[in-house]
């Protein structure tokens, strides 16, 4: 049996190395009635993080592609000679996806199709992903997949950052970028934590980081909204820098990747993350 994994496009799958058994269903950015653009067809996640920054008055919302759209996908799947279609989906408050999915599969019953809704956005859904493949070719059950991917929904967190400055183009930039203050998304929600406000928000979110990881196998990453950001090259050597030998093994293969929009329209644009899942049965994720 062959099946074909669908996972949601704000999982950066398209940016790591995978078999093209998994591939990204996107999600629609509505600017406005006469602007809507689907994510990675027609508008990567940096567009539309560069249009937020151009235009302070746009409204943003997240959206689901359409029933019609998601049969698209499984259409393609059965003409590919897939027997199966198993997707993982988004946090519903981020996108909700399983509407359309349930719609797309009542109209496609040449494949079978199961979906997983996960907590989760980010890299872990891509390792979701990954892990999933994994376990149907090794001829695992698509029930028995799904029961396992629960194991993972608390292997992961992501911390993000929000500085008080709303530009780096100031002179004393390098005194002040530490200040701000910083959320944890976490089993599925995002956590404000009130009392990590100040001078140091930074290096206090990077210390209960590491902290969080100790003695875990972990893969960990960055999330920027700006690849051009300084707080990219910032926080990559606070970590690579670290005196912890046994976390800094790790962190040495530390990778960069987009933030998802949910995560930046909640925390801010101009925000910057750092996390980590747990390995799972030697699973790495690889940039592209």
């Amino acid at each position: 049996m062959k099946t074909k994994v669908f996972v949601c496009s704000s999982s950066e799958i398209n940016e790591i190395k995978h078999k093209e058994d998994i591939e990204a269903i996107p999600f629609i950015y509505k600017f406005s009635d006469d602007e809507m653009f689907e994510d990675i067809n027609e508008l990567t996640v940096e567009a539309a993080y560069n249009k937020l920054r151009l235009d302070n008055d746009s409204n943003l919302e997240l959206l689901a592609i359409s029933h019609e759209r998601v049969s698209d996908y499984l259409k393609a799947a059965i003409n590919d000679g897939y027997d199966n279609a198993f997707f993982i989906l988004p946090n519903r408050t981020i996108v909700n996806l399983d509407i359309p999915v349930k719609i797309a599969l009542e109209e496609n019953k040449e494949i079978n199709v199961a979906m997983y809704q996960s907590n989760e956005t980010s890299l872990p859904l891509a390792y979701m992903a990954i892990y999933a493949l994994e376990r149907f070719e090794e001829g695992y059950s698509i029930l028995d997949t799904w029961n396992d991917l629960t194991t993972l929904e608390s292997s992961s967190n992501i911390f993000i950052f929000t500085p008080n400055l709303k530009t780096e183009r100031v002179p004393n930039f390098e005194k002040v970028f530490r200040s701000g203050n910083y959320s944890i998304f976490k089993d599925g929600r995002l956590l404000k934590t009130p009392d990590a406000k100040g001078n140091n928000a930074l290096e206090e979110m990077i210390e209960e980081f590491c902290d969080e990881i100790s003695n875990k196998e972990v893969i960990p990453f960055i999330l920027t909204t700006d690849k051009s950001s300084k707080y990219n090259e910032i926080l990559y050597n606070f970590l690579r820098e670290l005196d912890d030998q046994t976390n800094k093994e790790q962190l040495e293969k530390i990778r960069i990747y987009n933030m998802p929009m949910y995560l930046g329209l909640e925390c801010g644009i101009n925000s910057i993350g750092v996390g980590y899942v747990e390995c799972k049965k030697g699973i790495i994720l690889e940039k592209n």
